[in-house]
C-alpha cells in the first residue's frame, strides 16, 4: 500500500486550499484593521490571509489532517489498492479501463482544453497525494474520453474482419453514463463551490453527446460554471497569491476555457455574454510546459522501476529533439490563439449585435468599429502561423501533426468571425444599394464561407471530435447560411458555386448526425430553411436518414478549384503575398485507419493527416488586393 494512504483525507474531501471572498466583502473592507498574519485569526476553520490586494480564506490543513480519521482497512477489498477501489466506487470502471480512458483524455483533449492540473491529478491518481481524484472531475474526464471510444466503435462497425482484441464494442451513449454520474455528484453538493465542479462542468458542457449546444440546459449549465468560477475568484489575477505556480496556471486555464465557451455559445444562441471583460484581470496562461509533464516521464528515483507496472499518460505524439526533461514546449499555444480569437468575437458581439450597438449603428454608422475589428482579425490571421511555428511543437504541423485537425477547426472559427462581422451589411446588396462598404462585406463573407466549407468538407467525424468544444459546428452553420443566401443570386457565377459548397456542407452535417445531437438539430434546421426558401441541392443517397448511423466517415473525392479568394480588409505592416496559380485539384480520400484510438497507447493513435488542397498557412494568407470590384471568388 502506498505510504500516502496513511495520511489520506476522507473520501471526497475537498482539495481547494483557497477561497476567494470578493472585493465587496466585509473582510476586504476591514482588511487594514485585521491582523491577517496572526495564525489565530480564523473564520470557519480557515485562516484569513491577504494575497496581493485580495483577502482570501486559506484552509488549515494541519488541523484537518489531525482530526481526519484514516480509512478503515475493513472497508477495503482484499488485495486491492485503496485508490483503485475509490475509482471503481465512484465511476464503475476497473484500473485497466480507467488507464485506457485517461490515455485517450491526455492525448486528445488536454492539449487544447487544458482545464486539469495534470501533474497534481496524476499524483492523486497514483495514490501519491493526500486527496483522491475528485469524483465529479474523474467521471467527466472518463466521459470525454469515452466519446472517442464511441466514435471509433461506430466507424469500425462498418469495417469487415475486425480483430476482436483491438476495439471496444461499446454502445453509443456509454459516455453519458459518466456524464450523468458527474452531474449527480455536482448537483448533490451544488452549495459548495469547488474547482473540480467547474472543471467537470466544462467537460460536460463541451463533450456530452446528448447535450444540445443550442439548448437552454446547455446555456444554464455554462452559467452555473461561470458563477462557481467567479465565486472561487478564478476571474481575478492570482500572480501575487501564495499558491504553487502550477495552481496559478490551472486557475488561468480554467477561467479562459469558460471565457472561450461563453463567447461562442453567446454567438450561437444569440444571447448576451455572461462574462464581462471589466470584471476580469486574469492574464493569459503560460503556453509552455516541461517535456517531463507533457510526456509524463517518471522521476529519477522511479525510472528504474518496471515501466509495465505503471501506466504513463503522454500529451504529445512527438518527442523533444534533445532529451532534456526540463526543456519547455508550447503545447498550449493553440489554446492561447483560441482565447485571442474569442476576445475579438466578444467585441464583435458587443459592438454590432447588442440592442444598444444596433441603435448606435443606425444613428452613427458602424464603419469605424467594423474596420477596427477587421484589422484585429487580420492581425490574428497573420500572427497565427507564426505563433504555432514558435511553439516548436511537431503535433501542430499542418500536414503531419497529430493536432492538425484542431488547427483546421480554429481556422473555421476565424472564418465564422469574419462572416459574423460582415453579415449585418450583406443585406444592403440585396436591396440594390451599391455602397462600397456593403459590397466589400458581401465579398468578404462569401469568400470566408467558401474557404470554410472547403476545409470543413475534408474533415472526418474524428477530426471534429479532436476539437474539444461543443461549438465545433457553429462555423459550418455560418458558412452554410451565406451559401444559402448566395444560391438565390441571379448571377450564375455566384449561385452555382454556392449550391456546390452548400451541398458539401449539408453532406458534412449529415455525416456527423450519428455522433452529435447538435448536428442532428442543425441538419433539421438547415433542411427546414432550404425547404421554406425552395433551395434545392443534391445530397448523396449515402447521407440519407436511414444510413447515417452505418456509414463510414470518409470524404468522397470531389474535383474543386483550389483558387481561394481573399478574406479580411484590415491593414497590416507585413507585405502581401501573391495568390497561387489557379488550378483544378482532385481531393485525395482520407487515409485508412485500422487501429482504433482506444486499443493502444497514445503513440499508436497517430495517423497521417490528409493533405488539404492548400496548406493551412496558405489558406489564410491573402493575395494582393487592387481595390477594384472584381469577382475574386470566380474561377
Amino acid at each position: 500500500m502506498n505510504t500516502a494512504s496513511a495520511s489520506k483525507r476522507p473520501q471526497g474531501a475537498s482539495s481547494d486550499r483557497v477561497q476567494y471572498l470578493g472585493d465587496m466583502s466585509s473582510f476586504q473592507f476591514f482588511s487594514n484593521k485585521i491582523h491577517l498574519d496572526d495564525d489565530n485569526t480564523k473564520w470557519k476553520g480557515h485562516h484569513i490571509r491577504k494575497f496581493g490586494k485580495q483577502v482570501v480564506l486559506v484552509e488549515d490543513g494541519k488541523d484537518e489532517q489531525d482530526n481526519a480519521p484514516d480509512i478503515p482497512q475493513s472497508q477495503l477489498l482484499p488485495h486491492v489498492k485503496p485508490i483503485h477501489y475509490w475509482i471503481y466506487s465512484v465511476t464503475g470502471v476497473d484500473r485497466h479501463t480507467s488507464d485506457r480512458l485517461l490515455k485517450i483524455y491526455f492525448a486528445n483533449i488536454h492539449p487544447v482544453l487544458p482545464v486539469v492540473n495534470k501533474t497534481r491529478f496524476l499524483q492523486q491518481y497514483r495514490d501519491q497525494a493526500d486527496t483522491y481524484p475528485p469524483a465529479d472531475l474523474l467521471n467527466a474526464m472518463f466521459g470525454a474520453a469515452a466519446r472517442f471510444v464511441e466514435c471509433e466503435a461506430l466507424i469500425q462497425k462498418s469495417k469487415p474482419n475486425r480483430p476482436p482484441d483491438v476495439v471496444w464494442d461499446v454502445p453509443l451513449g456509454w459516455s453519458d453514463q459518466f456524464f450523468d454520474q458527474a452531474q449527480t455528484i455536482i448537483t448533490t453538493s451544488a452549495a459548495t463551490p469547488t474547482i473540480s465542479k467547474v472543471q467537470a462542468i466544462i467537460l460536460i458542457h463541451n463533450h456530452s453527446g446528448n447535450l444540445d449546444s443550442k439548448s437552454s440546459a446547455c446555456w444554464l449549465l455554462g452559467g452555473l460554471a461561470i458563477r462557481l468560477a467567479q465565486g472561487l475568484g478564478l476571474n481575478r489575477d492570482c500572480e501575487e497569491w501564495d499558491i504553487p505556480e502550477s495552481e496559478k496556471q490551472t486557475r488561468k486555464r480554467i477561467w479562459w476555457s469558460l471565457y472561450v465557451a461563453d463567447r461562442f455559445h453567446s454567438a450561437s444562441l444569440g444571447r448576451p455574454i455572461s462574462i464581462r471583460d471589466e470584471d476580469n484581470d486574469v492574464g493569459y496562461p503560460d503556453a509552455t510546459a516541461t517535456w517531463k509533464e507533457v510526456l509524463d516521464e517518471p522521476d529519477e528515483d522511479q525510472a528504474t522501476l518496471d515501466p509495465s507496472t505503471e501506466a504513463r499518460f503522454p500529451s504529445a505524439m512527438c518527442r523533444p529533439k534533445q532529451q532534456q526533461s526540463n526543456a519547455k514546449v508550447g503545447i498550449y499555444q493553440l489554446f492561447i490563439e483560441l482565447i485571442k480569437l474569442s476576445e475579438i468575437l466578444g467585441r464583435i458581439l458587443q459592438g454590432l449585435y447588442t440592442p444598444k450597438a444596433k441603435k448606435v449603428g443606425l444613428e452613427q454608422g458602424s464603419d469605424a468599429i467594423v474596420t477596427q475589428l477587421d484589422h484585429q482579425l487580420t492581425e490574428w490571421r497573420f500572427g497565427f502561423p507564426e505563433a504555432l511555428q514558435k511553439a516548436d511543437f511537431e503535433d501542430f504541423d499542418e500536414s503531419r501533426g497529430y493536432l492538425a485537425p484542431v488547427t483546421a477547426s480554429v481556422l473555421l472559427c476565424y472564418f465564422s468571425l469574419l462572416i459574423l462581422l460582415h453579415r449585418p451589411f450583406i443585406e444592403a446588396v440585396a436591396n440594390g444599394k451599391k455602397a462600397r462598404p456593403s459590397y466589400s462585406s458581401f465579398r468578404i463573407g462569401t469568400s470566408a464561407a467558401t474557404r470554410g466549407i472547403r476545409i470543413a468538407s475534408q474533415m472526418t467525424i474524428r477530426d471534429f471530435l479532436m476539437f474539444p468544444y461543443s461549438f465545433s459546428l457553429y462555423p459550418v452553420l455560418q458558412c452554410c447560411l451565406i451559401h444559402m443566401y448566395n444560391t438565390k443570386n441571379p448571377d450564375a457565377r455566384l449561385s452555382a458555386p454556392a449550391k456546390a459548397d452548400l451541398t458539401k456542407g449539408i453532406a458534412l452535417i449529415s455525416r456527423l448526425r450519428a455522433m452529435s445531437s447538435t448536428a442532428q438539430r442543425l441538419y433539421r434546421l438547415l433542411k427546414t430553411i432550404m425547404n421554406n426558401k425552395e433551395i434545392e441541392v443534391a445530397v448523396p443517397p449515402s447521407d440519407s436518414e436511414d444510413s447515417v448511423r452505418s456509414r463510414d466517415n470518409s470524404v468522397d473525392s470531389t474535383t474543386i478549384p483550389s483558387r481561394l479568394s481573399d478574406v479580411g480588409r484590415g491593414t497590416t505592416k507585413r507585405s502581401n503575398v501573391h495568390a497561387h496559380q489557379q488550378q483544378q485539384t482532385v481531393l485525395p480520400p482520407p487515409p485508412g485507419r485500422t487501429t482504433p484510438v482506444m486499443a493502444h497507447s497514445p503513440q499508436e493513435l497517430h495517423y497521417p493527416i490528409r493533405q488539404f488542397q492548400q496548406s493551412l498557412s496558405e489558406v489564410i494568407v491573402p493575395p494582393t488586393m487592387d481595390g477594384s470590384c472584381k469577382y475574386l471568388w470566380t474561377y
